[in-house]
Protein backbone atom coordinates (compact mmCIF):
# COMPACT_ATOMS: atom_id res chain seq x y z
CA UNK A 1 0.00 0.00 0.00
CA UNK A 2 0.88 3.75 -0.52
CA UNK A 3 1.10 6.02 2.27
CA UNK A 4 -2.07 7.70 0.68
CA UNK A 5 -3.80 4.72 0.36
CA UNK A 6 -2.84 3.59 4.43
CA UNK A 7 -3.62 7.68 5.77
CA UNK A 8 -7.17 6.99 4.01
CA UNK A 9 -7.49 3.61 5.38
CA UNK A 10 -6.40 4.86 9.02
CA UNK A 11 -8.88 7.69 8.31
CA UNK A 12 -11.92 5.17 7.24
CA UNK A 13 -10.96 2.93 10.46
CA UNK A 14 -11.15 5.89 12.77
CA UNK A 15 -14.27 7.78 11.41
CA UNK A 16 -15.84 4.19 11.76
CA UNK A 17 -15.20 4.26 15.64
CA UNK A 18 -16.24 7.67 15.95
CA UNK A 19 -19.49 7.42 14.43
CA UNK A 20 -19.97 3.67 16.39
CA UNK A 21 -19.50 5.84 19.55
CA UNK A 22 -21.48 8.72 18.61
CA UNK A 23 -24.44 6.58 17.65
CA UNK A 24 -24.26 4.31 20.96
CA UNK A 25 -23.52 7.94 23.29
CA UNK A 26 -24.75 10.95 21.55
CA UNK A 27 -27.58 10.04 19.30
CA UNK A 28 -28.41 13.78 18.53
CA UNK A 29 -24.61 14.27 17.43
CA UNK A 30 -24.76 11.22 15.06
CA UNK A 31 -28.19 11.90 13.66
CA UNK A 32 -26.84 15.34 12.30
CA UNK A 33 -24.27 13.77 10.56
CA UNK A 34 -24.37 14.83 6.77
CA UNK A 35 -24.56 12.62 3.50
CA UNK A 36 -21.48 12.15 1.41
CA UNK A 37 -19.81 14.69 -0.57
CA UNK A 38 -19.03 13.36 -4.23
CA UNK A 39 -15.68 12.85 -6.29
CA UNK A 40 -17.56 15.51 -8.59
CA UNK A 41 -17.62 18.17 -5.59
CA UNK A 42 -14.27 17.43 -4.17
CA UNK A 43 -12.70 17.56 -8.13
CA UNK A 44 -14.78 20.79 -8.29
CA UNK A 45 -13.24 22.11 -5.03
CA UNK A 46 -9.46 21.76 -6.18
CA UNK A 47 -10.29 22.98 -9.69
CA UNK A 48 -11.66 26.11 -8.00
CA UNK A 49 -8.65 26.75 -5.01
CA UNK A 50 -5.50 24.87 -7.23
CA UNK A 51 -4.69 22.10 -4.75
CA UNK A 52 -4.96 18.68 -4.55
CA UNK A 53 -7.01 17.13 -1.11
CA UNK A 54 -4.90 15.04 0.62
CA UNK A 55 -5.92 11.19 0.43
CA UNK A 56 -6.97 11.12 4.17
CA UNK A 57 -9.07 14.13 3.48
CA UNK A 58 -10.84 12.59 0.70
CA UNK A 59 -11.67 9.81 2.49
CA UNK A 60 -13.65 11.66 4.88
CA UNK A 61 -15.58 14.03 2.99
CA UNK A 62 -15.99 11.06 1.07
CA UNK A 63 -17.97 9.14 3.94
CA UNK A 64 -19.43 12.47 5.60
CA UNK A 65 -19.41 16.16 4.35
CA UNK A 66 -18.10 17.78 7.73
CA UNK A 67 -19.18 17.45 11.04
CA UNK A 68 -22.82 18.35 11.09
CA UNK A 69 -25.48 19.41 8.37
CA UNK A 70 -24.31 22.89 6.39
CA UNK A 71 -26.55 25.25 8.27
CA UNK A 72 -24.61 24.48 11.43
CA UNK A 73 -21.72 26.49 9.43
CA UNK A 74 -23.62 29.38 8.64
CA UNK A 75 -25.25 31.84 10.83
CA UNK A 76 -28.84 31.20 12.00
CA UNK A 77 -31.30 33.02 9.91
CA UNK A 78 -33.97 32.86 12.88
CA UNK A 79 -34.35 31.74 16.67
CA UNK A 80 -36.25 28.67 15.77
CA UNK A 81 -33.05 27.62 14.24
CA UNK A 82 -31.76 23.48 15.49
CA UNK A 83 -29.09 24.28 18.01
CA UNK A 84 -25.75 23.84 15.35
CA UNK A 85 -24.40 19.99 16.49
CA UNK A 86 -21.74 20.28 14.04
CA UNK A 87 -19.04 21.72 16.26
CA UNK A 88 -18.52 18.37 18.71
CA UNK A 89 -14.49 17.88 17.63
CA UNK A 90 -12.09 18.64 20.78
CA UNK A 91 -11.89 22.69 21.30
CA UNK A 92 -15.21 23.34 20.23
CA UNK A 93 -14.33 22.55 16.43
CA UNK A 94 -15.92 21.53 13.73
CA UNK A 95 -15.32 19.98 9.94
CA UNK A 96 -17.18 22.44 7.49
CA UNK A 97 -18.80 21.31 4.47
CA UNK A 98 -17.04 21.33 0.97
CA UNK A 99 -18.87 24.33 0.25
CA UNK A 100 -17.55 26.52 3.23
CA UNK A 101 -13.72 25.56 2.78
CA UNK A 102 -13.71 27.59 -0.36
CA UNK A 103 -14.81 30.64 1.98
CA UNK A 104 -12.60 29.81 4.22
CA UNK A 105 -9.44 29.22 2.13
CA UNK A 106 -10.30 33.12 1.07
CA UNK A 107 -10.41 34.46 4.19
CA UNK A 108 -8.21 34.67 7.11
CA UNK A 109 -5.49 32.05 5.62
CA UNK A 110 -5.34 33.57 2.39
CA UNK A 111 -4.91 37.09 4.19
CA UNK A 112 -1.93 35.66 6.21
CA UNK A 113 -0.14 33.77 2.92
CA UNK A 114 3.48 34.84 3.06
CA UNK A 115 4.17 37.09 0.20
CA UNK A 116 7.24 35.31 -0.76
CA UNK A 117 5.89 31.81 -0.81
CA UNK A 118 2.75 32.33 -3.60
CA UNK A 119 2.06 28.51 -4.33
CA UNK A 120 1.69 27.46 -0.57
CA UNK A 121 -1.28 25.96 -0.15
CA UNK A 122 -3.25 25.81 3.11
CA UNK A 123 -7.01 24.58 3.03
CA UNK A 124 -9.14 25.79 6.42
CA UNK A 125 -11.24 22.46 7.48
CA UNK A 126 -12.13 22.84 10.92
CA UNK A 127 -13.42 25.93 12.76
CA UNK A 128 -15.20 26.87 15.40
CA UNK A 129 -17.41 29.61 14.64
CA UNK A 130 -19.28 29.80 11.20
CA UNK A 131 -16.68 32.67 10.20
CA UNK A 132 -13.69 30.18 10.23
CA UNK A 133 -11.62 33.10 11.43
CA UNK A 134 -9.96 30.20 13.68
CA UNK A 135 -9.28 26.72 13.31
CA UNK A 136 -7.17 24.09 11.52
CA UNK A 137 -5.98 23.60 8.25
CA UNK A 138 -4.47 21.18 6.21
CA UNK A 139 -1.18 21.82 4.08
CA UNK A 140 -1.91 20.80 0.54
CA UNK A 141 1.13 22.20 -0.49
CA UNK A 142 3.32 19.77 -3.02
CA UNK A 143 6.48 18.74 -1.54
CA UNK A 144 7.61 17.50 2.09
CA UNK A 145 4.48 19.24 4.13
CA UNK A 146 1.89 17.76 1.97
CA UNK A 147 -1.09 16.59 4.28
CA UNK A 148 0.38 17.71 7.41
CA UNK A 149 -2.53 19.63 9.63
CA UNK A 150 -1.62 23.08 10.89
CA UNK A 151 -3.53 25.70 12.84
CA UNK A 152 -4.81 28.99 12.07
CA UNK A 153 -6.52 32.74 13.89
CA UNK A 154 -7.61 35.62 11.80
CA UNK A 155 -4.30 37.93 13.24
CA UNK A 156 -1.86 35.35 13.14
CA UNK A 157 0.72 33.48 10.71
CA UNK A 158 -0.36 29.99 10.18
CA UNK A 159 1.53 27.46 12.51
CA UNK A 160 2.18 24.26 10.30
CA UNK A 161 2.10 21.35 12.56
CA UNK A 162 3.45 17.75 12.36
CA UNK A 163 0.77 15.57 12.49
CA UNK A 164 -2.19 14.35 9.40
CA UNK A 165 -5.48 14.14 9.58
CA UNK A 166 -5.46 10.33 9.91
CA UNK A 167 -3.54 10.58 12.95
CA UNK A 168 -6.00 13.93 14.30
CA UNK A 169 -8.74 11.54 13.96
CA UNK A 170 -7.21 8.45 15.81
CA UNK A 171 -6.06 10.02 18.99
CA UNK A 172 -9.55 11.29 18.58
CA UNK A 173 -11.33 7.70 18.11
CA UNK A 174 -8.86 7.03 21.44
CA UNK A 175 -9.37 9.64 23.35
CA UNK A 176 -13.47 8.66 23.31
CA UNK A 177 -13.25 5.09 23.41
CA UNK A 178 -11.07 5.53 26.89
CA UNK A 179 -13.12 8.00 27.97
CA UNK A 180 -10.19 10.67 28.33
CA UNK A 181 -9.46 14.35 27.46
CA UNK A 182 -8.21 14.57 24.21
CA UNK A 183 -4.14 15.68 23.87
CA UNK A 184 -3.30 18.29 26.66
CA UNK A 185 -6.84 19.48 26.95
CA UNK A 186 -8.35 19.23 30.34
CA UNK A 187 -11.84 18.08 29.75
CA UNK A 188 -12.72 14.38 28.82
CA UNK A 189 -15.88 13.75 26.55
CA UNK A 190 -19.11 13.93 28.04
CA UNK A 191 -22.83 13.76 26.67
CA UNK A 192 -25.20 16.57 26.85
CA UNK A 193 -28.41 16.34 26.32
CA UNK A 194 -27.72 13.24 23.52
CA UNK A 195 -24.97 15.51 22.38
CA UNK A 196 -21.11 15.17 22.74
CA UNK A 197 -19.46 18.11 24.25
CA UNK A 198 -15.61 18.56 25.32
CA UNK A 199 -15.90 21.75 27.04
Amino acid sequence: MTDDQIRAEQTLVAWARIETWLEEHAPRTFQRLPAPATEDELRSLEQELDLTVPADVRAFYLVRNGTGPASDFDWPTSHDAPEPTGYFLPDGEGLGPLENLGTWFEGPVAAERLDDEPGQRYLPITTIDPDGFYGSFVDCTPGQGHGLLGNYAEADFPHPGEETFAAYLTKIADALSEGRSFGDGDHAPRVVDGRLDWR
